[in-house]
């Protein structure tokens, strides 16, 4: 039975917009089971990645210079790995959703069915979120229990540790979803956009501190770091690894305290979503004109 039922005069079949974007994800998680062996390549890349960084900064040591993390180069590296485990399948699969639906042939159809390309990717969104992050629980978890720094794993010690990660991970979502719309978006005008996706991810993982700390944009000017802070994604990887780590719940995030920071993180969320909805609507506008919606 179809989950999107309607006619071809967008008489609307969902009662409500959640009603369609909850049809959605629901389609989406049906279709990735038929997939299992997808979700098991990914299973391995995900620990591929966590042993290869892992190797690498322990062949790397601990590093010496003035923006070294004050613990070893291992820690740091996985630290990245875990924490993108949560968000770059579903960036990925998000912003090449709407050209996979064209090449598959069921793009006209979810249209015709009320269905708008960012119900399409909301959805998408959410159901790789949900996948994911039970990969993030099934393979980093483990590694996080079994990784000693100071003698002690990296798991959090106290509730407050967790409660005030938290906050911080929901916005990074957020602000991942928003970077997911502007880019998928572009898919229904530019129809060969993996490099774009792929550039997009490596400028974004740099801003957020995946390969090295963002103290050192500090080094450029003093006040870089508090600006790039102001990222959710990259507050989200700072509080990690002060929560994590090193188990420092009083640091200030380069002058911001917790709840500065995480009311200018929520206030960019917001800007990007909003701005992300008008621009995926815009985009769908000059598709529908162009006729490039669903042909390639």
């Amino acid at each position: 039975m179809s989950l999107f039922k309607g006619d071809t005069n967008y008489k609307q079949s969902l009662s409500t917009t959640f009603d369609v974007t909850l049809a959605t994800v629901k389609r989406n998680l049906i279709t990735d089971w038929q997939y299992k062996s997808d979700i098991v390549v990914q299973l391995l890349w995900t620990l591929t990645n966590l042993v290869a960084y892992g190797f690498l900064g322990l062949a790397v040591g601990t590093g010496a210079g003035n923006y070294a993390p004050p613990y070893s180069m291992s820690l740091f590296l996985l630290s990245s790995s875990a924490y993108w485990t949560m968000f770059t399948g579903n960036y990925e699969e998000t912003a090449f959703c709407l050209r996979e639906e064209a090449a598959r042939g069921t793009m006209g159809y979810l249209i015709t069915n009320n269905v708008d390309a960012l119900g399409i990717m909301v959805g998408r969104y959410i159901s790789s979120s949900l996948k994911f992050f039970v990969l993030f629980l099934v393979t980093t978890i483990p590694t996080f229990a079994l990784v000693k720094n100071d003698g002690v794993n990296l798991l959090p010690h106290t509730a407050g540790e967790f409660f005030m990660l938290i906050p911080f991970i929901l916005l990074a979502y957020l602000f991942m979803l928003a970077t997911s719309l502007y880019i998928g978006s572009i898919t229904l005008l530019v129809k060969q956009t993996t490099t774009i996706v792929r550039i997009v991810l490596y400028i974004v993982r740099i801003l957020a501190g995946y390969f090295f700390t963002i103290a050192f944009f500090g080094g450029y000017s003093g006040w870089l770091s508090a600006v790039v802070v102001c990222l959710p994604i990259a507050a989200g990887q700072f509080a990690m690894r002060k929560y994590l780590i090193e188990h420092n719940t009083s640091a200030d995030f380069f002058g911001f305290a917790y709840w500065q920071i995480l009311l200018i993180n929520l206030a960019v969320c917001i800007v990007l979503l909003v701005g992300a909805y008008f621009f995926t609507k815009g985009m769908t506008k000059v598709a529908r004109k162009r006729g490039t919606i669903e042909f390639y």
